[in-house]
């Protein structure tokens, strides 16, 4: 007799985490939580966290050979690799330290290190048992992915991942892809020695960003001695005596030691049996609807597995509305509904970028009548006081005076967005929170400058 829960969820990653404990209920609703690999996800075990403490041990690198401008010597700092990538491993490995004891002790049956693979209709496998589900909630992530380019599999690459398990830093290292992953990656690198070259295919870093925020940065990189090449296509990878030959469209070459691969992730959707249980999904990830179902009605989805904006918080929010809307799938499924409209996101390089909302182009796409409004940061006082000369402020407002979309490039950018996201949550007219102080000297004192230029 097969063993039938009400609910399966298949991954420990943010999304899955959240909503296990979102519906956990001491054991009287019957729920299974399967981890392949780790919890905690991509972000804290190969993503966001472990990177974020390498960007500030960076940070500090730079700080250091940069200290004339400020008045203290100058030192070139001397670094043991094994500890500053130790550093970042005990960071992760203190956030991960309770592992499945919270879920149980919520009353989530665990099943780890397990695999799990969809049947047909309410039937799955977990490591060779099959199990039935009134519903089952998909919330195992994307996979790196690997572009088709000749010799590059045969060469050998880093991804996000194995980026993160080098015991020795290359003398030369080629980052595929300006987006956030490969920028911050760059960055990283560069600041430890590394004589890095970043290859984009599109025409400007940050693709989905504004333009003048990838140009920002692009500025900042040139700065630092980082060799960002656009609309660079690779088209053959060989190995070249102990490193690798990039063999680019146009005939120019790159010969560098590792080549670090950055360029988006992908679904595997056959291994989970997608197709077997009649659920629509493209190597981008699964379709759903406003309410995180999928084709296949006993079938929810969360996380970075339906595409889009991947994000930690994103993933957090899908993950308990998935979950509560699975569990009411015999009544025809929950109502709740995940609205992305207002996501910030952030790349943590020096500067920052951070964006919510629309981006200029996208504002007028859509038929709205905008109003720009740009503060550069050279022009504050907390900028001068603190040694920076690249970034900016932009602001799309509707003719409403509605804020549409923030875009910010700076130091503090990941922190400042969040006044956005206030003011398009609570739909505040640009006018109104432009008049309002700010404490002085801020660089907060941009946003309401480039507000005001916009508010007229």
């Amino acid at each position: 007799m097969r063993r039938a829960y009400d609910l399966v969820i298949i991954g420990a990653g943010a999304a899955g985490s959240e909503a296990a404990f979102a519906v956990a209920d001491g054991g009287k609703t019957s729920i299974l939580l399967v981890e392949a690999n780790h919890f905690g996800g991509t972000c804290t075990n190969h993503g966001c966290v472990p990177t974020k403490a390498l960007v500030k041990a960076g940070k500090v690198a730079q700080a250091m050979r940069t200290a004339a401008k400020y008045g203290l010597e100058a030192v070139e700092p001397r670094f043991d690799w094994s500890k500053v990538i130790g550093r970042a491993d005990e960071v992760r490995d203190h956030m991960l330290r309770h592992g499945p004891e919270p879920f149980r002790e919520a009353g989530v049956e665990v099943a780890y290190p397990s695999r799990a693979r969809l049947l047909g209709e309410h039937r799955l496998q977990v490591d060779g048992r099959e199990l039935e589900a009134r519903a089952v909630l998909l919330a195992c992530g994307l996979e790196p992915l690997i572009p088709p380019i000749p010799g590059l599999e045969e060469s050998g690459y880093l991804d996000n991942q194995t980026a993160l398990e080098l015991e020795a830093l290359p003398r030369r290292l080629a980052v595929l892809g300006a987006g956030p992953i490969g920028s911050e990656f760059a960055q990283i690198f560069a600041r430890f020695g590394v004589e890095v070259t970043v290859l984009e295919a599109g025409e400007r870093m940050l693709p989905p960003e504004e333009p003048e925020s990838g140009e920002a940065l692009r500025q900042a990189f040139g700065a630092e001695g980082i060799t960002v090449r656009t609309a660079a296509k690779l088209e053959r990878v060989s190995l070249s005596g102990a490193g690798r030959r990039l063999e680019l469209a146009g005939g120019s070459a790159v010969e560098v030691d590792s080549l670090l691969v950055a360029v988006g992730r992908e679904l595997q959707g056959d291994a989970l049996g997608l197709d077997a249980a009649g659920v629509e999904w493209t190597p981008k990830g699964v379709r759903v609807d406003a309410h995180l179902r999928t084709s296949a009605p006993w079938v929810y989805a969360a996380g970075d597995i339906v595409g889009g904006l991947l994000f930690t918080h994103t993933a957090t929010a899908m993950g308990g509305i998935a979950a509560r809307n699975a569990l009411a799938v015999g009544a025809g499924g929950g109502t709740e509904i995940y609205d992305p409209r207002i996501v910030p996101r952030v790349t943590f390089t020096e500067p920052e970028v951070a964006s919510v909302g629309s981006t200029e182009r996208q504002a007028v796409e859509a038929g709205h009548s905008v109003k720009v409004g740009m503060a550069l940061v050279k022009d504050a006082e907390k900028a001068q006081i603190d040694g920076q000369t690249i970034g900016h402020v932009k602001v799309v407002a509707d003719e409403d005076g509605q804020l549409l979309g923030c875009h910010i490039v700076c130091e503090a950018a990941g922190e400042m967005i969040h006044e956005a996201v206030a003011i398009m949550a609570g739909r505040l007219p640009i006018a109104v929170v432009a008049a309002e102080m700010h404490a002085y000297p801020t660089l907060s004192e941009l946003l309401r400058s480039a507000l005001s230029k916009a508010a007229g």
